[in-house]
């Protein structure tokens, strides 16, 4: 039966699937009819069907034809061996002159696919099928073809470098056979090329130099081999790609011309594959770079050469190869990434980057960042219109995905960029428009679970980077000293520079950033905390050296992220002591060496003052140790006496009258003195003046001290919190969230508002956009935008009265300098020698023209100062409902944390009217929904205990406690029903009747008429009242409520 002609059609299917079934139908075909016929209509469609136009066509025939052309040489009655059919595939592809490009094109990729055929056919390397003659027909026509077209030299130079990846390890292997490859490269002019570059090195080391030292040709690699020094400066021009080099070894003796080949006509994205080969060089190892012959190929080995030779071979085996860093500094950086090098040849740059950084080690990571290419990384990064810009900025996020994938590269990377000498910068994320170096310095943060990394790993990886940035800082520092210098020297420079403060900020926020990545770790590294707070102290509390110029605003900042690190740390325990004390160990540790000295000296009263603080310390010291039971307890006031005595450091002014009265509180508590000290008054008043500050570093230490202490219970059994202490938060609550309300809290006055003041107040105070309480830097924000509308002011002040002086000078024809100055040594001295004084006096009309310009120069300034008091007294009013807000609202995060702590106290109870008053108050919507939340979140699971109210209330006063109680029922439904503000005020006062009633029911079950006569007599006002507020839905709840109790009983 006859081969079906429909296989060769559908071996030119777009669709792979198809091809492969096609192929694979005619050959189950031929080898069923098994004709000769058949064998040579097939043989010879397929070698012509290879040098079809389509791409797809080639693709389809050639995977037949490997087959094909295997099964007809094994095959034993038919004729046809490697060397004929390299001879068919040539006749069947030549090209003569009147042959247009496209059709010359077609046959000769048609004559390059048949020679892959008969390389995959995997018969030429089997000495049963192949010989030597063969392999050098083959490789001699593949040579030549590359030779032949430059659009089709890398492509066969290619194939070349897969047969000889497998000859190398074929039993053909010997010197004389490779030999013949190498010059038959040489003759055609490919030596320098970087086809004729790969060739070279995929011979092992060892026997590429031999072997190329016996090539016959006027140019030859420096050492005969491509790698080794001397050959840098050739191997960056030949791979460039944009020219054939030529390189005559002038000590040769041979004279043999060397061909001339055409440049490539078009430049192309794709790297040239010789990267591969040098990528696998410089990666592999010293083992790996020197592959060990067969000893099939050292037993064939034909010593036809001279004895020189060899000696000569011997000597170049050992020399030296080019470094990785040189390699790539004058190949790579030096030649794609130039200044003037082309768009193309840096894209080339870009792509061998990405291609190097995922293969190198660590330590060759850090060649990778030149001068070269971290500026064009730096300029295409920086713009969105820039034409390598998303292969930049893929660059870049390649930079991060590998230093997280391998902890080792962060430090070479880091050091990269940041080194400025080397083309980095500081800066180098607002230079790129990336997060590179922040995501670097803060890898652990990134890493998926980074407990699983070593700690000792952890440890070096963090210290490593904290060295690079402290390093970078006492540079800057000591730069910025010798700037200074020069600057006083020269009296044109401008002394009121600051230099490197930019770079030094930098650097403090990225410590931070550094410290902060440690968070997920389930052991932070404690010598990275130690070393960290040592650095910020050191600049936070003492003066710097002469060899170190450091500006007020970066000291200023220093204290700013010690503050912030505090804040990070003050939850958790250096060896079971606070981090406070640790730092105030650093200050008076610091404090007794000489090379130091203290910002803000210490006076003889205040250095009492810290002596008696830091003893007490000891004292606490030691009885954490002797009584673990309060071990919290003691811990709060380390943390607390810790805090304040810094601020002592700081010339905080209550820093003082904060430490005596803790020192009282301490020895009433753990001493049991006979001073009549109410301990938790005293110890609320202190939390409510530092939560008052916007500080998140005071707001944390006073919910620790809050929690642990205060809403802890002392060693009798007794809650520390007492109504006079919750008192104190109530009112805070209960105040107005303005000036007035300000005033009465910290200064202790009634103030007394008319009407259309309040009025007007209420109407200036505008909704806050974002609560500065929830993180630090957030709140150290709001402390300087407080202070720049305030230096706002004052600046505008400066200027009205600056440009009415040069106003008022110009009239009166006083000298003036451009900033307002008078110039009083150039005004004549009138009146030293009358005989002199030539001045005339002013007619009335010059009189009158100079009074109406003094009237409109003083009508424009106080117009001016008009406008800016106005601006101030907004501000201020601003600002004082700000404190105020946040005042209120740490005041509810206390309120939350004791009902948390203490959930059935009965305590609890007394939050219902403070809270339900602040929801119908309050201006900030924020604060509402906050108080809100804690009635119906903590104080509505409340369970109290009759026992315990009346140990608090004993007798007559539990009646009277009882009374109160209704008296708050009756209060909240007056509230929903006359002042309620908003449907979440009515509902909170729906929910705290239901929670008051249930108290009372628990407290005294015959209490249950008295509640029904309450919510009745509400009731029969609500139906009599079109006016009254009160939501039908309290009702309801309330018989829902008595039914589920009914049930219950």
């Amino acid at each position: 039966m006859a081969v079906s002609k429909d296989f060769y059609y559908k071996l030119s299917s777009e669709v792979e699937s198809e091809r492969l079934e096609a192929a694979t139908g005619l050959l189950k075909a031929l080898t069923d009819a098994d004709t000769k016929e058949d064998w040579d209509y097939a043989l010879n469609r397929l070698v012509k069907g290879l040098t079809s136009s389509r791409q797809s066509a080639r693709f389809g025939f050639s995977l037949a034809l490997t087959e094909l052309v295997r099964i007809l040489i094994l095959k034993e009655d038919y004729d046809l061996t490697i060397s004929s059919f390299l001879q068919k595939m040539v006749e069947n592809s030549k090209v003569s002159g009147s042959m247009k490009g496209k059709e010359a094109r077609a046959l000769l990729f048609g004559r390059l696919f048949g020679f892959q055929a008969v390389l995959n056919s995997m018969l030429l390397l089997d000495p049963k099928t192949s010989s030597e003659d063969d392999i050098k027909e083959f490789v001699r026509h593949l040579v030549r073809l590359s030779a032949e077209k430059s659009w089709l030299r890398e492509t066969a130079m290619f194939t070349l470098c897969q047969f000889l990846s497998a000859y190398l390890s074929s039993p053909f292997l010997n010197d004389e056979l490779t030999l013949q490859f190498l010059q038959s490269v040489s003759d055609e002019g490919l030596t320098f090329t970087t086809e004729g570059l790969a060739v070279h090195l995929v011979l092992p080391l060892p026997l590429r130099v031999r072997i190329a030292s016996q090539v016959k040709s006027s140019s030859h690699w420096k050492n005969y081999d491509p790698l080794s020094k001397g050959n840098t400066a050739v191997l960056a021009k030949v791979l460039k790609d944009a020219e054939v080099v030529e390189t005559v070894d002038n000590d040769s003796e041979e004279g043999a011309k060397v061909k001339t080949l055409k440049q490539k006509g078009t430049w192309s994205p794709k790297i040239p594959f010789v990267w591969d080969t040098i990528l696998a060089h410089f990666t592999s190892s010293e083992d790996e770079e020197c592959d060990i012959e067969s000893e099939s190929s050292l037993k064939k080995r034909k010593s036809k050469s001279s004895q020189s030779l060899k000696k000569r071979a011997k000597k170049q085996e050992t020399a030296e190869q080019i470094p990785f860093g040189e390699f790539w500094k004058v190949v790579v950086d030096e030649t794609l990434f130039a200044e003037r090098t082309s768009l193309e040849r840096k894209f080339w740059g870009f792509e061998l980057f990405n291609k190097f950084i995922a293969k190198v080690t660590p330590s060759q990571s850090a060649d990778l960042f030149g001068k070269n290419f971290l500026r064009t990384l730096m300029n295409h990064a920086s713009q969105n219109n820039k034409q390598l810009n998303k292969l930049s900025t893929k660059t870049l996020n390649l930079i991060i995905l590998t230093a997280q994938d391998d902890l080792r590269r962060v430090i070479p990377y880091l050091s990269s960029i940041l080194d400025e000498k080397n083309g980095g910068l500081w800066n180098f994320d607002y230079n790129t428009k990336s997060k590179a170096s922040d995501s670097l310095i803060g890898v652990l943060g990134f890493v998926e679970d980074p407990n699983q990394i070593p700690e000792e790993q952890v440890e070096l990886l963090v210290h490593d980077i904290k060295e690079i940035l402290i390093n970078k800082f006492e540079a800057a520092a000591a730069a910025a000293a010798t700037e200074s210098a020069q600057t006083k020297s020269d009296s044109k420079s401008d002394s009121t520079k600051v230099p490197k403060d930019g770079e030094l900020k930098w650097i403090l926020d990225k410590l931070l950033v550094l410290t902060r990545s440690t968070k997920r770790l389930s052991n932070p590294p404690t010598k990275l905390f130690e070393d960290v707070f040592k650095f910020l102290i050191e600049h936070a509390f003492f003066k710097p050296s002469a060899q170190r110029e450091v500006s007020e605003s970066v000291l200023k900042l220093c204290s700013e992220r010690l503050t912030s690190l505090l804040t990070d740390s003050i939850s958790s325990k250096r060896k079971d002591h606070s981090w406070a004390l640790f730092c105030l160990k650093q200050i008076e540790k610091k404090e007794k060496e000489t090379e130091f000295s203290l910002i803000l000296e210490l006076s003889d009263d205040l250095q009492a003052v810290k002596e008696d603080s830091v003893e007490l310390l000891h004292t606490i010291k030691l009885a954490m140790k002797k009584d673990p039971k309060h071990k919290d307890e003691h811990f709060c006031f380390e943390l607390l006496i810790s805090m304040v005595l810094q601020q002592l450091y700081q010339g905080e002014s209550e820093a003082v009258t904060v430490l005596e009265e803790l020192k009282a509180c301490y020895l009433e508590t753990f001493a049991n003195t006979d001073e009549d000290i109410e301990t938790s008054a005293i110890m609320t008043e202190i939390i409510l003046s530092f939560i008052s500050k916007k500080s998140a570093l005071l707001k944390k230490l006073c919910n620790i001290v809050w929690e642990k202490f205060l809403c802890a219970e002392d060693s009798t059994g007794k809650l520390r919190v007492t109504e006079s202490s919750l008192k104190l938060l109530f009112n805070v609550l209960n105040a107005k969230e303005n000036e007035a309300g300000q005033k009465q809290l910290f200064e202790g006055e009634e103030i007394f508002v008319d009407d259309e003041e309040e009025a007007d107040g209420d109407e200036d105070e505008e909704k806050d956009d974002e609560d500065s309480e929830d993180s630090s830097d957030s709140e150290e924000d709001d402390s300087e935008d407080d202070s720049e509308k305030n230096e706002d002011v004052s600046k505008l002040v400066e200027q009205v009265e600056h440009e009415t002086t040069i106003k008022l000078a110009s009239a009166l024809g006083i000298p003036a300098s451009h900033n307002g100055e008078v110039k009083y040594n150039e005004i004549d001295s009138f009146g030293e020698d009358d005989d002199d004084y030539e001045s005339e006096s002013m007619d009335d009309e010059q009189m009158m023209a100079i009074d109406e310009d003094l009237a409109r120069i003083f009508k424009e300034r106080r117009d001016a100062l008009t406008a800016n008091s106005s601006k101030k007294k907004n501000a201020d009013k601003e600002l004082a409902k700000e404190q105020m807000v946040l005042f209120k609202s740490r005041v509810l995060d206390l309120l939350e944390t004791f009902s948390k702590v203490q959930p059935n106290s009965v305590y609890n109870l007394h939050l219902i009217r403070p809270l339900v008053n602040v929801m119908n108050l309050t201006t900030e919507k924020d604060i509402g929904i906050k108080a809100h939340k804690i009635l119906k979140t903590r104080i509505s699971k409340i369970r109290v205990n009759v026992e315990e109210v009346k140990s608090f209330y004993p007798e007559e006063e539990f009646e009277e406690y009882k009374a109160s109680l209704l008296d708050l029922l009756k209060w909240l439904q007056l509230q929903a029903g006359k002042y309620s503000s908003s449907q979440a005020h009515g509902a909170a006062c729906n929910q705290s009747c239901i929670i008051v009633s249930k108290s009372l029911l628990i407290l005294d079950p015959e209490m249950l008429s008295s509640i029904v006569s309450v919510y009745s007599e509400t009731l029969t006002t609500w139906a009599s009242e079109s006016t009254n507020r009160i939501q039908a839905n309290m009702f309801f709840d309330f018989v829902n409520w008595l039914n589920s109790k009914r049930g219950n009983n």
